[in-house]
């Protein structure tokens, strides 16, 4: 079991919502692309590529906030 102070919770509420931003983004950006509306960049590429791996190994897991509170 963690037990996590107050800034701690902040902390880590602060960063999933980072996340959880960066995830929206990609999502809309393979939504966009998946339309055909126009040709995503290398970069977009690269970092939807990084994504898919990171997923694939378990690296990229996500939980609802309500779960991270019940750990406590």
């Amino acid at each position: 079991m963690v037990s996590l102070s107050g800034s701690d919770l902040k902390e880590v509420l602060k960063e999933v919502r980072l996340v959880r931003q960066k995830v929206e983004r990609l999502e809309a950006l393979v939504e966009e692309r998946l339309v055909g509306l126009e040709e995503p960049s290398k970069d977009e590429v690269r970092a939807i590529k990084e994504y898919v791996k990171a997923k694939e190994k378990g690296r990229v897991e996500l939980i609802p906030l309500e779960d991270v509170k019940k750990e406590k």
